[in-house]
This record gives structure tokens, sequence and C-alpha cells, in this order.
């Protein structure tokens, strides 16, 4: 199973060991989030298609205050048997409908529309921030939260949908609540119509209220459908957030196993592999019935309150309407704005599941924002471009440090100069691999200072090569574009390095990362080191899977193709020394430069 976050707040929250984010804190945060592709450089577009969904809500309203005027007036010709207009009444009704047809249509497009560029603006904006500073490989080291790459998938993809349903975007959940409160006020009117006065007594007092008993009794109703409402749907919103992270785990598991495909069968891992996926669903299915149990109650809650909406207007009316002080198509427009009226006052009851889901979306991206913004105290100082002249890397009091703060290794003074090929050397887990990240600027767990030049270009090859989905050639030529070198440059390097027998197949598409063995996929290594001439290159056990003879090779075309070059390498075979001219050994904590005498 994927391992959880780290003890970080968001982890703890979700626990119950913290108290949750203060509502404004998160509302505050969903509007900068919200408003932020609003100001971009698509603002036109962006100002545009809300002025047209606006404009489209606009025509929506009207179709509905038609079909109401349209519906009394039936009515009333149907109890009055006036047939004549019979057919009049059927083409308006007709035409009400093309119109809250075409209402639908153009709402569908232009909503879709919106939501494609802005969750376009908004994945290049969270893709930007997560690559820069290397935060997705620092998020990822610390385990700061847990599955970074659905919530730019997947939360964005909800937080910026636009559409004819309640609560989806934060822009539509405001777009609906006015236009639900115009709506409202519209449908008031109507309802005064056949609404009789109403009063309260007050200390033998009748105190008049403005409007009419079916104003009233609306809002009444309303008002304790919001409270109830909301208060069943608490559940829901815990439910669906916790329902997110299960799903996303599961997942990553499962591509856990399928990138790890043929070391679980070789290792007849099988059985611990599927029990641990069994273990990862069995948290999807104890919060899917709990999540089914909220949201059946909530549901529940909703069916009773549409379903009474219906009813109590009846009950006001139909009275009247017996006592000959309205009209049969008055009962059914009352009815009809009833509904209308509360509909649109109920927002929060009809947009909750909606509101849920985005509540959500609001606290796992504020979570990664937090993550992408959070300013780790850096102890190990990194200047690019900071040593003089003839020197490639520089490092000062060095002391590495574990994440958890315990001290790892400590290297005083260690200067490189260019043209020099250093070995690094000592036991398994000494920091040999740690301290070629903190030279490259990635490890700030520790104290010292780290220079490196800016002079030419440097290349990191680690002991597990990177293969980009693709083409050989595209690995190869990685991370320069494959068109930027021809054909025969790459067959030959395939050749040089003992991959001849994939010449012809550099431009298949393949999983070149699964079917190359370690050892081919190292040589392809030194046929990026071959094409790209680095300056300065650093090796991280970079010939591991490779045979003696096949190692000792490797060394032996990288120290003739760049014999200017600065060279950085962790080795375990004591015979690759020969091939570099100092050598830093690490020991009981501690690093120690000297030079090595006859190198190759």
């Amino acid at each position: 199973m994927i391992p959880p976050p780290a003890n970080v707040e968001e982890t703890r929250r979700e626990a119950g060991l913290q108290p949750a984010q203060p509502a404004r804190e998160c509302w505050a945060h969903a509007w900068r989030i919200s408003t932020r592709y609003f100001v971009s450089d698509d603002w036109k577009w962006a100002w545009f298609l809300v002025v047209c969904y606006c404009a489209i809500e606009i025509g929506t309203t009207y179709a509905f205050v038609l079909s109401n005027h349209g519906q009394r007036n039936f009515y009333d010709a149907i109890e009055q048997r006036q047939g004549g207009l019979f057919l009049s009444l059927v083409f308006a009704f007709a035409m009400i409908i093309v119109l809250q047809i075409g209402t639908s249509f153009a709402h569908n497009i232009v909503g879709w529309t919106l939501s494609m560029r802005w969750r376009q603006w908004m994945t290049d904006w969270y893709l930007g921030r997560w690559f820069a500073r290397d935060r997705f490989y620092e998020i990822e080291r610390l385990r700061m939260i847990d599955n970074p790459d659905q919530r730019i998938a997947e939360d964005v993809k909800e937080f910026t949908s636009m559409g004819l349903i309640y609560g989806t975007s934060p822009l539509s959940i405001l777009i609906s609540l006015v236009f639900s409160l115009v709506r409202g006020i519209i449908f008031a009117t109507i309802l005064l119509q056949t609404s009789s006065p109403i009063s309260l007594p007050v200390f033998g007092y009748r105190l008049p209220l403005p409007g009419g008993d079916l104003v009233w009794f609306a809002i009444v109703y309303v008002l304790f459908g919001t409270v109830f409402i909301t208060w069943i749907g608490k559940p829901f919103v815990r439910r669906r957030m916790r329902e997110q992270h299960y799903e996303a785990d599961f997942r990553a598991d499962l591509l856990h196993v399928r990138r790890n495909g043929e070391q679980i069968a070789f290792s007849g891992a099988q059985a611990v592999e599927q029990g641990g996926l069994r273990m990862g669903f069995a948290n999807i299915r104890r919060n899917w019935y709990r999540l089914m149990l909220a949201n059946a109650g909530l549901q529940a809650g909703q069916g009773v309150y549409q379903q009474v909406m219906g009813i109590v207007p009846l009950f006001l009316t139909v009275p009247k309407y017996f006592a000959g002080a309205i009209t049969f198509g008055q009962v059914q427009a009352a009815r009809d704005a009833f509904t209308q009226f509360s509909s649109n006052l109920s927002y929060i009851v009809i947009a909750y599941p909606g509101i849920a889901r985005q509540i959500a979306n609001f606290n796992r991206l504020k979570a990664l924002d937090d993550a992408i913004d959070y300013e780790r105290p850096r102890g190990i100082g990194f200047t690019p471009g900071g040593t003089p002249e003839g020197v490639a890397i520089r490092a000062s009091g060095l002391m590495l440090r574990r994440p958890n703060g315990e001290p790892l290794l400590e290297v005083s003074d260690w200067t490189i100069r260019d043209g020099e090929r250093w070995v690094i050397e000592g036991p398994s887990g000494t920091g040999k691999t740690t301290l070629l990240r903190a030279v490259a600027g990635l490890w700030p767990d520790g104290a010292g200072q780290v220079a490196m030049t800016k002079r030419g270009t440097a290349m990191l090859v680690p002991q597990r090569l990177y293969l980009p989905l693709g083409t050989l050639k595209t690995a190869i030529c990685f991370p320069d574009r494959a068109e930027d070198h021809d054909d025969a440059t790459i067959a030959g390097l395939l050749e040089r390095v003992r991959l001849d027998a994939h010449v012809d197949a550099m431009h298949e598409l393949r999983m070149w990362q699964d079917e190359l063995s370690p050892g081919e996929q190292q040589r392809v290594a030194l046929a990026r080191i071959l094409l790209q001439c680095p300056s300065l290159l650093v090796l991280d056990e970079a010939t591991s899977a490779l045979d003696a003879d096949n190692a000792a090779y490797f060394y032996r075309s990288v120290v003739d193709a760049l014999p200017d070059a600065t060279i950085v390498s962790v080795v375990h075979n004591e015979k690759l020394a020969t091939y570099h001219t100092h050598r830093l050994a690490l020991h009981h904590g501690h690093g120690t430069p000297s030079r090595l005498d006859g190198a190759a």
C-alpha cells in the first residue's frame, strides 16, 4: 500500500486530532483561486463567457415566467370551456418549450466552454507552481500531502465545472444564487395575486404582515428545510472527502503494481500485493457504506422536502377556489409559482450535494496550495554560479541530516576543480546518494554551503534511469527533442554503447522502461552522455547493473569522449576508481578527500 502522508496538518484534521480550518479562511482561499482566472491573460474570453452565461440565465428566467402565465391561461380556458383558444394556447406552450430547450442547449455549450478554458488555465497554473523550485519532488520526499496528481486532475476539474446542475463550480454557485433570488422575487409577485392578507396576534393586537399567506408559508417552509437539510447533510461532506482520498490511494496502489509487475512476478509476491490492494479497497468499502447512509438520508430529506412543497400551496388555494375567490387556472399558477418561489429560496437545500463536493475540493486544493507555497527552512545553502574560476563544485561546513533531524554525514571542506574526476566511496547507508542530492541543490536538510558552477552544462545520471514514454530515440535524446538529432547519429550511438540490436526499433512506441533490462537502461544513459557531452557529469551508481567488462567500457567511453569534463561518481567496484583522479571516502559519518595515483 502507498504509505500515508507525514504527520501534517491535513492528516491530523481528517483524523479528528486537530480542529478544522476556519470557514472564513477556506472561503477566502476559494475566492482567491476562483477569481484569479478572471484577471489572467485569458480574461477577455472569461468575462465574455460569463456575460453569455448570465444572459442565458435571464432567458431561462423569462421562460419560467412565460410558462407560469401560459399555465394559468391554459387551465382557465379549460375551466371555461373556451375551445377556440385551445390550439393557440397549445402553440404558445410549444414556443415556450422551444425557448426552454434553446436556453438549456446554449447553457451547456457556454458552460462547458467556460469550464474547459478555466480548467486549462488552472491546470497550467498549478503545474507551473508544482514544478517550480522542485516542489513536486519536495512534496513527495516529505510526504506532505497525498496524491497531488489527483488534486490537479480531478479536484481542479470539479472546481471549474459549469453546467445546469446546482453547486458545481464556485462561479456557478454564485450566479445560481443571484438568479435564484431574482426568480424568487418574480414568483413572489405572482403569489401575491392569489395570497390572502395575514396578520400576527401581538399583545391583543393584530399585526399585519406585508405580502400574503402563500409568501410567508413559503419563507417559513424554506427556512425550516434549509436548517434541516444542512443538519442531516453534515456527514455527507466528511464522507465525500474521505472517498476522494481512498479512491486516489487505491488507484495509486494499482499503478504501483502495474509499474512493478515483473519484480512482483519474479518474487512470487502476488498474494502480498493482492492483500494490500484488498486492504485499500476495504477502506473504500467501509467509507462507501457510511457515505451511502449519509447520502440516503440527504436524498430522503430532499425528497420529502420536494414532495411536501407541491402539496402545501393546494391546502392554501383550493379552499379559495371552492369559495369562488380564484379560478382553477390561478390555483395551478399559484402552485407552480409556490414551487418555483420555494425552489429558488431553497438554494442551499437543492444545491447541498454540489456544495458539499465543492467544500471537499476547497479543502484538498487548499492543502495542495499550502504544500506548494510552504517554505521549509533550508539548512544547506545552495548557490548556482557561486564558484570562482576553475572550480566546478565547492562545499564548506557541509552537514547532512535526515528529514527527522538525525545527523547523517559531515564534509567540512570539499572543492572539485574543473576537469577533476572524483569517486565517492563508502559502505551502504553512509549518505553517498544524499550527498549528490545536496550537491545538486535537492537536499536542504542540514547545514553548510554548496556552490556549483554555471559554466558549461551539467548532467546527473541516477542508478535507475528515467525513460520518458515514446520511442527509444526519444529516450536517448531526452531532455532534447527527438527531432533535434538525426537518425544516423542515434544509430551510431546505439552501436557504440552495444545496443545495436535495437537500431531498427528506435522509432517504435513501446514501454521501453519495462522492455529494457537495467543494464540496457544504463547503456542508454551512456548514449545520452555521449550525445549531450556535459562539462559536469554526476553519476550515482550508473554502472551498478553492468558486468565488469561493460562497466569498465562505460567509464572508458566517458573518459575518452569527455577528457576535460568534471566527473563525480558513486561506485562500489574498486576497479572503477582507476578512472578517477580523486577520492572522497565516507566513513563513520565523515568525508575525507584525497588524491588518487595512477588514474586511467
